[in-house]
């Protein structure tokens, strides 16, 4: 992923994995904001920090292309809030040939979006994050960030800590197979990997590292994804200031993993086919959902949980949709342990949540 002639080839299977991800979020994220007659959101950004020419050598579309087709599909649809909202795209690379070859492609009409303006140059990523700092800082604006890194060190622990600052702002980055490898030596982080060639658990390390550098007081949630290569990880990380933002992207984990909602692999080392993920017998379900529905039973039956705030909080934590609780929800309540109005947890009704009361 990290080869200067990276887009000349065609996409492997684990570039395209990494692509989906960036594209069914963007298709979660959009609809947020345009959606609604009255939008809250009366300009949104999308930007792409490392956009490369668009597509690979056999043509398949990469980020800036898959960003586009999403926003074209949703004006396609008539979405009651698009005129009322100003919508960027930033499609951004170092390199200017490469810029050049997405410029003259999105000159087709295909690309032509009504409603939606696209500034595509050649600018490096620290130039990009400087000229649109106040942008970026401007919690009145709604932003989209991915940042497709190739293999070098641009989300250092400085930009991770101003990336976490921008209000009213999502961000996808990339983590190469190399940076995750030095990730094996951090003496922060070595104590939690059991070996080390384990690259099993080392983005899930590295995740936890990032999440160390979130101060105490700061309202932000962080997920991750590992996409196996052959034998190198590679991995996404996940920010999000909303548990809307978060849950999101838990739904769009758990669509591409229905064992662990977290790689492209059997990252649990359950053995178990994604067909088999959904069965009842116990015996079946991975380890990782057992654990969770076990510490939320546990967490219900003695009366920690009052609201489906509380339950919706509980999944975001352990890396699970709000669908994860259904199972747990209808046990109480047919023994009776608990009284509660709905069957899943709704996470747009955080503000004003349904209660749960234990018996």
């Amino acid at each position: 992923m990290a080869n200067s002639d990276f887009h000349d080839k065609a996409y492997d299977a684990g570039t395209l994995a990494k692509l989906r991800i960036f594209e069914l979020y963007a298709q979660e994220w959009i609809p947020v904001f345009v959606s609604q007659p009255e939008p809250k959101f009366k300009e949104i950004h999308i930007f792409d920090f490392f956009c490369g020419p668009g597509t690979d050598g056999s043509g398949v579309s990469g980020s800036p292309l898959r960003i586009l087709q999403q926003l074209h599909g949703y004006y396609a649809k008539g979405m009651a809030g698009w005129s009322r909202v100003r919508i960027v795209v930033h499609l951004f690379d170092e390199k200017p040939k490469k810029v050049e070859q997405l410029c003259e492609t999105l000159k087709s009409e295909t690309w032509q979006i009504v409603g939606v303006e696209v500034d595509c140059r050649a600018l490096t990523f620290q130039d990009a994050l400087a000229e649109f700092l106040p942008l970026l800082s401007n919690s009145s604006i709604a932003k989209l960030l991915i940042i497709d890194q190739f293999g070098v060190d641009a989300v250092t622990d400085e930009v991770f800590r101003g990336l976490i600052t921008f209000p009213t702002t999502d961000f996808i980055f990339f983590l190469s197979s190399s940076t995750l490898y030095r990730f094996r030596d951090h003496p922060a982080i070595k104590q939690k990997i059991e070996k080390p060639e384990d690259s099993y658990n080392v983005h899930r390390a590295a995740v936890d590292y990032f999440r160390r550098l979130i101060p105490a007081n700061e309202p932000m949630f962080l997920g991750s994804f590992s996409i196996r290569k052959r034998s190198n990880i590679y991995g996404l990380i996940f920010g999000s200031h909303h548990p809307l933002g978060m849950h999101k992207f838990l739904q769009v984990a758990w669509a591409n993993d229905e064992i662990a909602g977290e790689a492209n692999f059997d990252i649990e080392r359950a053995n178990i086919r994604p067909e088999e993920g959904i069965l009842d017998l116990d015996v079946m379900r991975p380890n990782k959902v057992r654990e969770f529905e076990d510490g939320l039973e546990a967490a219900l039956r003695a009366g920690e949980m009052t609201s489906e705030a509380d339950v919706v909080r509980f999944c975001i934590e352990a890396g699970m949709t709000a669908r994860h609780s259904a199972p747990v929800l209808k046990k109480l309540k047919n023994e009776g342990v608990i009284v509660a109005e709905f069957q899943v947890p709704d996470v747009r009704n955080l503000r004003s949540p349904r209660p749960i009361r234990t018996k």
